[in-house]
């Protein structure tokens, strides 16, 4: 039997882990360690894109991202649209290896147990100052996006 290639799909919410406009390495980044690992399936970034700097928003429509806007400024309303989202992939036919997860947020716990259950890996990208810690205890590997990223190039032999 073939090896198939693994494929990582990476959801992001914006409004926990936002980033300079200006400098768009840190989605380029993400990008790169994808592409690093496997091939890239989905990449999705959630917010309320209007009250956001549309510069953002279209610098991370040309890297490729789709930009899901949330209207509505109701507590929790991007974690649930998010969750919601990554619950329908893993169910489908057609689902990612790798779940990459922009976000420290603890309400995505039963998300990462769900991925984690199905065989699948999830690695977090979260700020180290608001990270739920046991949300960063479920994940196979955890980076902190506010600490020096070059350490997302460190090329593991065995993440699989």
């Amino acid at each position: 039997m073939k090896n198939q290639p693994l494929s990582i799909s990476l959801y992001w919410d914006y409004q926990n882990v936002r980033i300079n406009c200006f400098n768009p390495y840190f989605a380029q980044y993400c990008q790169t360690f994808a592409n690093l690992h496997s091939s890239l399936l989905n990449q999705r970034v959630y917010s309320y894109w209007r009250k956001e700097n549309q510069s953002c928003e279209q610098c991370l429509y040309k890297l490729g991202f789709d930009c899901i806007d949330i209207p509505t400024t109701e507590k929790q309303s991007v974690d649930k649209k998010l969750i919601a989202d990554c619950e329908r992939e893993l169910s489908s036919t057609v689902s990612a290896d790798i779940l990459i997860l922009i976000s420290g947020d603890g309400d995505s716990k039963n998300l990462v147990r769900k991925w984690k259950d199905q065989g699948k890996q999830v690695f977090i990208f979260a700020n180290s100052k608001n990270a739920n810690q046991k949300l960063l205890d479920l994940a196979n590997e955890c980076y902190f996006v506010d600490q020096k990223l070059p350490e997302l190039f460190e090329v593991q032999t065995k993440i699989m």
